[in-house]
């Protein structure tokens, strides 16, 4: 037996130094909640957390019990809102930031506030389609524009009061794009009408009123008909199907009862119709759409708008082997599960305080340009001008009108698969496709 004397060693300073500093190393990320009411939350997350814990944590700061129809948006390259996965990590998601910036937005449009059973929620939702109208996102006539802005006036300032509301006492309100003294003048009178009505029900009738606009709860994408035409057209998810705008008047809708499957490849969007006894055609309906990004974001918001209101409860995941295609599902509640949880649980009478509206300096005589009113609320309207996929320039020499589904069996519209819909396509777009998966 030997004995073995140590005659040397070793210690590695730069490492144990390394290792130290990274076990002090942040472990949490920073993100900036823009609510509805123009203010803003600070919150940490864990960086490899999944992004629902930013979401449990934005639904606890405002102790919203109806959260399923809320999410978090955020501002993509190239300058695209998207809206927060709660399956997966934030750092994965925003390619903006750290400090990374949401917008908390309402996500599913009650079809009717009568559903929503906390006025709480429907504060909320109050606020958000004040904001589109604001922004210009909800187009309405100038008559209804007015009368939801008194439904707001009265909401905020209470009964009309001759001793207090004297001429001009909306100056600095801004309600609508190019707003003119004209249209407030306007809005004082039909506030006067609405004497006896507290904020809760102002901001009821103010939804009833805003659910019957055509653009009520879409969610526009821009999108090009496959046919020698290629006129411009958009393309609105809703909770009853998508519909078809054209310079912002509906010219079709497919119901979700009429669809049988939505599908993409590459910058190709697919409606499959439901086949009629008498057809004799194809009912398959495509559009062009800008990018794979905009065709994939149109799909998702799909699948999540179906899922969300026509199903009892979402799909659970298939687990196949070979499977071709996005493996997105919508994962979160349906509208059938929050009502019925709405029924079960016990009806709390909260008390909260409403925010004032912001006010806004007349920038012109007679009217506030938009420009001026989205240069003041900067980011935290949330929109700054974006669409939620990017759009198409809107000088196109085309004019040519959309037509019109008749429902006949030689419409020409209705069989638009493209002949080269099994082509290559670029290189560059497949990289993008497996990037994206």
């Amino acid at each position: 037996m030997s004995i073995r004397l140590v005659s040397s060693g070793s210690y590695n300073v730069r490492a144990s130094e390394m290792a130290h500093i990274q076990d002090r190393s942040q472990k949490t990320v920073t993100c900036i909640v823009h609510f509805l009411d123009d203010t803003e939350q600070v919150f940490e997350v864990d960086k490899r957390g999944k992004a629902q814990q930013l979401l449990d944590k934005v639904f606890e700061h405002l102790e919203l019990v109806e959260k399923d129809y809320f999410g978090l948006q955020f501002v993509d390259v190239p300058q695209v809102l998207r809206w927060l996965d709660p399956l997966k990590t934030v750092k994965k998601q925003c390619r903006i930031g750290p400090p990374f910036v949401f917008l908390f937005r309402v996500k599913f449009y009650v079809s009717d506030p009568s559903k929503l059973s906390e006025e709480y929620t429907r504060y909320h939702f109050f606020l958000q389609v004040k904001k589109d109208i604001l922004t210009g996102k909800l187009v309405c006539a100038p008559s209804q524009a007015a009368l939801l802005a008194s439904y707001a006036v009265q909401s905020e300032l209470g009964d009309y009061n001759p001793d207090e509301h004297k001429d001009g006492y909306l100056m600095g309100y801004v309600f609508i794009p190019n707003q003119t003294e004209e249209f407030e003048r306007q809005v004082a009178e039909k506030h006067k009408q609405h004497r006896g009505q507290t904020p809760a029900d102002a901001e009821y009738n103010f939804l009833e009123k805003a659910k019957r606009l055509e653009m009520y709860g879409v969610d526009l994408h821009n999108a090009r008909v496959r046919d020698q035409s290629n006129i411009e057209i958009q393309l609105g998810v809703t909770s009853a199907g998508l519909v078809v705008f054209q310079n912002n008047v509906k010219i079709n809708t497919f119901s979700w009862a009429k669809i049988v499957k939505i599908s993409f490849k590459r910058k190709q969007f697919f409606i499959q119709l439901r086949r009629e006894p008498n057809d004799t055609v194809e009912n398959l309906i495509g559009f062009n759409m800008i990018s794979y990004r905009s065709c994939k974001n149109l799909w998702k918001s799909c699948v999540e708008h179906h899922t969300f209101f026509r199903l009892h409860h979402p799909n659970p995941a298939t687990k196949k082997i070979f499977s071709i295609g996005s493996k997105f599902r919508y994962s979160g509640r349906t509208e059938y599960q929050t009502l019925e949880e709405g029924k079960r649980r016990t009806k709390i009478d909260r008390t909260f305080s409403r925010s004032p509206s912001k006010r806004y300096a007349r920038r012109t005589v007679g009217s506030v340009s938009r420009q001026a009113i989205m240069d003041e609320k900067h980011f935290n309207d949330g929109y700054r001008n974006l669409s939620k996929s990017q759009t198409f320039t809107s000088n196109s020499t085309n004019s040519q009108p959309f037509s019109r589904y008749d429902g006949g069996v030689n419409s020409h519209i209705r069989a638009t698969l493209p002949p080269d819909y099994k082509t290559r396509s670029s290189w560059i777009e497949t990289r993008a496709e497996r990037s994206d998966e």
